[in-house]
Order: structure tokens, then C-alpha cells, then sequence
């Protein structure tokens, strides 16, 4: 690792490429004041992307030749950094502002042990969206499966609220969209778990920090615009069957991986019975409802 590099930018694209450009564009255009790097990891696209990249002066461009996912690819680039902090920041973002040495310097500053650093993103409208959250339970995805079906059928169903406070606070977990983490605190804690593909290895790896007393914080100051799902549209299956089977199963690694053993057994036995109300969905084919089905009663490996 070179002293003088202080942040690398890790970025994994997969069919991204019109969005990719632009957000390579706003790092380019807006950071100031550090110096640093920007790693593109390609998951194998066929849309062009590796011989755009590949000629990019801006980026070091490192293709997989497969798509090996989310974390994998992130791994990848994080073997060619060399920066005192990574920045792991998805394809479909755009920054409006020196949002990179803002964490830098708050990072820095903050007199306390952080884990993973993040802002509170937002869309093209200017609104927040989802930029953090709290670690996954099983009791929580039991009761989710019991009672929100009937709390939305009696119309009393609300969605929690969500503070956003002037500053920073602490939170589990930050999402994976811009994820600004010490490499100390990589090499200590170890980074994106290899066997997830695609969800929640953001939020078992923050889990981990979360366990070496570390903080997972959140911040006002940076400025980045995500425009959620672009890294997935281009997939064969649909968007229900998709989105469902990977997420399912990357929950099921999470609770393996989180929770004690003989709880999370407990719970792939009553969890598959919950689930059952699939079938009754006349939005979703057979096809897909038994693949969803025989993803129930997948056995984790780890």
C-alpha cells in the first residue's frame, strides 16, 4: 500500500455501464483535496462496459471475466487497493459534491471507533431514501409473517418512522450503496463474507464491526443521488422471482451466520410454513412459485 493514496474507490459494475460513466464523471468532477483511486471491478458485462473501461484513464479496470457478485467483486477490487480507507460505492450513484473528503475528514475527526461510514442518500427528487437500517432478526421476520398481513388487512398498518437527525448517528447497519470503511478495520474484522451473492453481506460484515466495538454511522454533509436497482434490471428472470430468490437465501446465510444455531434451526422449520401463502398469489406463475418453494428448504452451506 502507498502512503499517499488515501482513499480507494472500489466500484463493481455488471451491465451498468450508462450509469457507471456518469458516476465515474462525479467522483472526477467533485473530489478535492485527496488524494485517491477508483477501482472498477467487471462482473463479466456484455454491454459494452469492458471495452469502455478498459481505455478509461481515470479508473483501474479489473475484469472477472463471470459475474462473481456483490461481495466477491468487492473483494476483488479491495486486493488492488491501496488506500489508508476504501470507499466501496455502487455503480448507480451520483456525488454532488466533495462527499469523499467530507467522510475522510469526519472519519478522521470522530473521537470514537467507526466501523462503516455512510450519508443519507437520496433520489433524483431530492427526498432521503433508504440509507440505513437495523440488524435482520428471525423473531422480527416471524412476527413480520404473522402480523403484518393482518395488521394491512384491518387498515392499521403503518410504516415506522424514520428520523434523520442534523448531524451524523449511530445505526447497525449502513447500506451497501456507499460504504466508507478503514482498512484497519478491514483487516481486523475481515470484509464481505464469500458466500453471499447478492444482499445482506453489507449487513452481516457491519455485524461483525458491530462485535469488535465498532460504530456504523450515518451523516448529513455528503451529497449522493442513488438510482436503486440499476445494477439489476438487465437479469433473464423476473423482477418477483429474482429479487425473492436471492434474498431469501442471502437471509437465510445472514441468521446462519448471526444468530445461534439451534434458533436458526428452529426457524427454517416454522419459516417455510409462513411462506406457504405464496400459492394463494395470482400475480405469481407456478413456475415461480415452485422455485420460490424449493428455495424454503435450500440447505446452507458455510
Amino acid at each position: 500500500m502507498k502512503a499517499n493514496i488515501n482513499v480507494s474507490i472500489i466500484i463493481v459494475n455488471y451491465n451498468t455501464l450508462h450509469v457507471l460513466k456518469p458516476c465515474i464523471d462525479s467522483i472526477v468532477l467533485h473530489t478535492k483535496g485527496i488524494s485517491y483511486e477508483i477501482i472498477v471491478v467487471d462482473n463479466g458485462s456484455t454491454d459494452g462496459s469492458i471495452e469502455a473501461l478498459s481505455e478509461n484513464k481515470h479508473i483501474l479496470f479489473i475484469p472477472t471475466g463471470k459475474n462473481l457478485g456483490f461481495g466477491t467483486a468487492n473483494n476483488k477490487g479491495l486486493e488492488y487497493a491501496r488506500g489508508q480507507y476504501i470507499f466501496f460505492l455502487n455503480s448507480d450513484t451520483l456525488l454532488k459534491n466533495n462527499a469523499i473528503k467530507m467522510f475522510y475528514d469526519f472519519y478522521k475527526q470522530f473521537q470514537g471507533r467507526i466501523g462503516a461510514l455512510g450519508c443519507y442518500l437520496k433520489d433524483y427528487q431530492g427526498n432521503i431514501i433508504h440509507s440505513y437500517g437495523k440488524f435482520p432478526k428471525m423473531r422480527d421476520d416471524i412476527q413480520k409473517l404473522i402480523w403484518t398481513p393482518m395488521l394491512k388487512s384491518l387498515h392499521l398498518f403503518k410504516l415506522p418512522d424514520i428520523s434523520y437527525p442534523e448531524k451524523w448517528m449511530k445505526v447497525d447497519y449502513v447500506t451497501g450503496a456507499d460504504l466508507f470503511i478503514s482498512r484497519k478495520v478491514l483487516d481486523e474484522c475481515g470484509s464481505f463474507h464469500p458466500a453471499f451473492f447478492m444482499y445482506f453481506e453489507e449487513t452481516e460484515m457491519e455485524h461483525r464491526f458491530m462485535l469488535h466495538g465498532y460504530n456504523n454511522i450515518v451523516m448529513h454533509g455528503p451529497q449522493i443521488v442513488h438510482l436503486e436497482g440499476e445494477s439489476s434490471k438487465k437479469e433473464e428472470c423476473s423482477k418477483f422471482l429474482r429479487d425473492t430468490l436471492r434474498q431469501q437465501r442471502s437471509e437465510y446465510i445472514y441468521f446462519r451466520l448471526t444468530e445461534p444455531q439451534w434458533k436458526y434451526y428452529i426457524y427454517r422449520i416454522i419459516h417455510p410454513i409462513l411462506r406457504q401463502s405464496v400459492w394463494l398469489n395470482p400475480n405469481i406463475s407456478i413456475t415461480e412459485k415452485w422455485k420460490l418453494f424449493k428455495q424454503l428448504f435450500v440447505i446452507i452451506q458455510i
